[in-house]
């Protein structure tokens, strides 16, 4: 039953969508255009909360990197180290270095804090001595970091700009960049970070991210049934665009022959057929004079003037009078169909009124051609593919 109704509905909105071709068309395409805007929308609000997502992730790679690579350091110079201890219960505000030349203290600064690499103290005050003493680089923390990028967030680039302010060094200040150069932008920057408790050793985190469009989550459902009403959309235009091809009356006659030819006085068809020595063979209906000018026995039509020209008098064609006259002349074997009329005066073809329009038009065409004297006339007629319309004729 419910199958029953649910075909009866598309029926229906199937034959009231042929009464309204043009207005179905619009809509339809209204509609289109909606749903790839809302489509791009929903993908570029998707591509963006996933690169937020991914940076979050990529934060929490470089701190797995930072720790496997100063373990791997002090693996290879065979120094003793824990990677998870001295994590005091209570915070000391401020921090100590003996050197040298005296005890450095520098304060605790809580959101310093939180852009440490590295969450041991005993770690972190170890880096400055690989920095200092083993003249470490940092292109090993950048590749560590890409490795894990590679593994868990393909597509995405890093790089490292090192900055280090060592107390009593030769060269208190060196600036280091690993990886990529070109990546360092300010566009492309994850944050700025400190490798040691003392804030001596600073880095600057750079992400490459692809495309928000690459980012977005073709699979999540609302942009699968935005692309899924689209395909369904553009499938129903193809549709209706094909069999609107196929439903509008052709207005090409291969034969125009007599017994299916009416008086051009009577509109309605009937069953009064003009006879074969009445008819002018259509082969001289229409004589192109060159330069868009056509001579219809004694009458001189000049297409681009837009200007009739019979027994020397010059008559202006109105814009109606002048499509159709048009129309009739180059179309092949100067037939027209009721539909084609309808498409060239830009009417709806479900008007009530349609059928007084067309024989207006007619009347109209044929008072400027004057047809009762110059014997050029728009005959009502059924062709043989049983097709109705209007043709051009000479009688004499």
């Amino acid at each position: 039953m419910m199958g029953f109704f649910l075909c009866t509905f598309v029926a229906y909105t199937f034959i009231n969508a042929m009464k309204y071709y043009k207005q179905t068309l619009y809509i339809l395409c209204g509609l289109l255009l909606i749903t790839v805007g809302v489509l791009v929308h929903s993908l570029y609000l998707s591509g963006v909360e996933n690169q937020e997502k991914d940076k979050q992730t990529a934060k929490m790679l470089l701190k797995d990197a930072a720790v496997g690579w100063v373990s791997q350091e002090f693996d290879n110079l065979g120094v003793p180290y824990s990677a998870s201890g001295d994590k005091n219960e209570v915070k000391n505000p401020q921090r100590r270095m003996i050197t040298a030349t005296g005890t450095l203290v520098v304060n605790v600064d809580s959101v310093k804090e939180q852009k440490r690499l590295l969450s041991s103290d005993l770690l972190a005050s170890m880096v400055c001595y690989l920095f200092k003493h083993k003249g470490s680089s940092i292109g090993g923390l950048n590749e560590q970091w890409q490795k894990k990028l590679d593994a868990s967030l393909p597509h995405y680039y890093s790089a490292l700009e090192f900055m280090s302010q060592m107390p009593n060094t030769e060269k208190s200040f060196q600036r280091t960049i690993a990886g990529n150069p070109t990546l360092c932008l300010p566009e492309n920057k994850l944050g700025d970070y400190y490798l040691d408790n003392m804030y001596f050793l600073s880095v600057k985190a750079y992400l490459s991210a692809p495309s928000v469009w690459w980012c977005a989550d073709w699979r999540r459902m609302d942009i699968v049934l935005y692309i899924g009403v689209l395909i369904l959309g553009i499938c129903i235009l193809v549709f209706l665009l094909i069999y609107n091809r196929n439903r509008v009356p052709n207005d090409k006659v291969n034969v125009l022959s007599s017994d299916v030819l009416v008086r051009h006085d009577e509109f309605l068809l009937s069953d009064t057929i003009l006879s074969a020595d009445t008819i002018v063979s259509d082969d001289e209906i229409v004589c192109s004079l060159g330069n868009a000018k056509y001579q219809l026995r004694e009458i001189l039509f000049d297409e681009k003037e837009m200007a009739i020209t019979y027994k020397g008098q010059v008559k202006q064609c109105s814009k109606q009078p002048y499509k159709l006259l048009s129309a009739f002349i180059h179309a092949k074997d100067h037939f027209l169909s009721d539909g084609r009329i309808a498409e060239i005066c830009d009417w709806n073809l479900d008007d009530i009124g349609l059928e007084g329009k067309r024989k207006t038009a007619m009347s109209k065409l044929r008072g400027l051609l004057e047809s009762d004297n110059s014997r050029v006339n728009i005959v009502r007629m059924r062709n043989e593919k049983d097709e109705v319309g209007f043709v051009l004729l000479l009688t004499k």
